[in-house]
């Protein structure tokens, strides 16, 4: 199969990509080759997206609501038909199964047509207030977005915080990571051959200490969405805050699956093996499942059976399971598994890092390992599942509820007010009830505690992405004055 990737690339800024002398190489996890060279956006070449970037704001900004819906849902038709494109980049970049890949693509196209339904709804309110007075709002966009984009689900992750951004008359510079910068690349220069005027969407690849840095620290930003580690996000929102700009940090989770003693268990493995989707790179990912003792047994049997069944090998190829994105991170991922189990749990399958080229991890099911455990603790960001075995509904909760994050929790349970029960206990931004995973454009996410602030997707994309005006009309001389106390 030949490959949509070019051998060198560089920034897209202004609608063309632009060269540049110092390179860094993007691999292929699957194989450990080199599949591009991409120019460092340095000083300069910031510095040129943000000024391109103001200018094509302004103008989008002047635009009909309904046109700016219009375009946006001009590029994402045009979009649909470059998906297997998109999602091949993706899949040789970090290494997703084709399959995967070519799913999330999909749906993070989805995203257009939400968003540009939304682009002429976005309105203010009438306030009643004393005196012969009209008070009203309205919504107006920021100004610059500074997006920067993980690399685990480039396009998608892109797509969330990018399409809402632009319908809201917002202009974007993006950071994709330097693992997988070619699918946004290729995302953003599509986009502006679809009819994105040139300068709304550009991208500045690079390290994160230098060009991410240059970037978010910039005062002509008004926005930054981050998605990423809590350390990373720590030091976005630092820069975020010298700025006094808004800001959105989604950080991860070590996200609770809580199985009870009713529950359909065909469902809950069914859904629980989809935990390793992306070799369990996910950041939602529900990674430690509680299970009832009265169907604990059975339960982690039939996973580990059918965990076995599954495939490893290159994603391109169509495995059910890919490689990782790095050494580093299969790295950690081992040194993980192997604590876990000097400390005396026990791999019910995989555990081992597969002999062969490639970034390969073993599915991998670790039982016994205690709650505070770093594997227990730790987002692992691998394909690894913890389980654990629980007695009742209080207990549950409370160890569900110890953790520094708090993204996402899934329920299983046939018993409606238990279900709402827990659902209203979980410290997490979503719960999912029967279900995993069930996220959407139109719905609200984000976390609790260490996993972040703010909201993506839904209208309170929308909110954070524009700023609220109140506008006083003194409707005649009987008005008077109010003086704020």
């Amino acid at each position: 199969m030949s490959s949509p990737v070019a051998d060198e690339t560089g920034p897209f800024i202004d609608g063309a990509y632009r060269s540049g002398a110092d390179l860094f190489d993007v691999e292929d996890p699957s194989t450990e080759e080199t599949i591009a060279s991409v120019a460092i956006a340095d000083g300069d070449d910031v510095d040129h997206a943000i000024e391109a970037a103001r200018d094509a704001q302004r103008e989008w900004a002047r635009l009909d609501a309904s046109e700016r819906g219009r375009v946006l849902r001009q590029v994402g038709d045009r979009l649909r038909d470059r998906i297997d494109e998109l999602a091949e980049i993706e899949t040789r970049e970090m290494g997703r199964p084709i399959g995967q890949s070519t799913g999330i693509v999909t749906d993070g196209i989805g995203y257009f047509e939400y968003y540009a339904g939304l682009c002429d709804k976005i309105q203010g309110e009438t306030i009643p207030v004393d005196g012969n007075r009209l008070d009203y709002t309205r919504r107006e966009p920021l100004g610059v977005s500074a997006q920067i984009i993980p690399w685990n689900a480039a396009v998608m992750l892109g797509i969330r915080g990018i399409v809402p951004a632009l319908a809201a008359g917002n202009a974007v510079v993006a950071k994709p990571s330097s693992e997988a910068p070619l699918s946004v690349l290729k995302f953003a220069e599509l986009a502006t051959e679809a009819g994105l005027p040139d300068g709304l969407f550009n991208v500045v690849p690079g390290p994160g200490s230098q060009t991410g840095a240059t970037l978010t620290e910039d005062p002509r930003i008004n926005e930054i969405t981050f998605t990423g580690s809590v350390t990373g996000g720590t030091m976005v929102g630092k820069a975020a805050v010298e700025n006094v700009v808004p800001v959105s940090l989604e950080l991860g989770g070590k996200s609770p699956s809580i199985v009870f003693e009713d529950a359909d268990l065909e469902s809950a493995i069914e859904d629980t093996l989809k935990v390793f989707f992306n070799s369990g790179q996910v950041c939602f990912a529900t990674t430690r499942v509680f299970v009832h003792e009265e169907v604990y047994d059975e339960f982690t049997s039939r996973l580990a059976e059918a965990t076995e069944s599954m495939s490893i090998g290159p994603g391109i190829d169509g495995h059910d399971i890919g490689p990782v994105i790095s050494e580093d991170a299969l790295e950690d991922i081992e040194r993980y598994v192997d604590g876990a189990v000097d400390g005396g749990a026990r791999a019910l399958t995989g555990g081992s890092v597969v002999d062969r080229d490639g970034h390969y991890f073993e599915p991998t099911i670790v039982a016994d390992a205690d709650d505070d455990a770093p594997i227990s603790c730790d987002e692992v960001f691998g394909p690894v599942i913890t389980v654990y075995e629980f007695s009742d509904e209080a207990e549950v909760v409370h160890r569900a509820n110890d953790t520094e994050y708090g993204l996402y929790s899934a329920v299983w349970t046939n018993t409606l007010d238990r279900a709402h029960r827990v659902a209203n206990e979980l410290e997490a931004g979503t719960v999912a009830i029967n279900e995993f995973p069930a996220t959407f454009p139109q719905a609200p996410f984000g976390g609790y505690k260490k996993s972040g602030l703010g909201r993506e997707k839904g209208m309170q994309a929308i909110d954070h992405y524009t700023q609220l005006k109140n506008v006083v009309v003194s409707l005649g001389q009987s008005a008077g004055t109010v003086f704020d106390k």
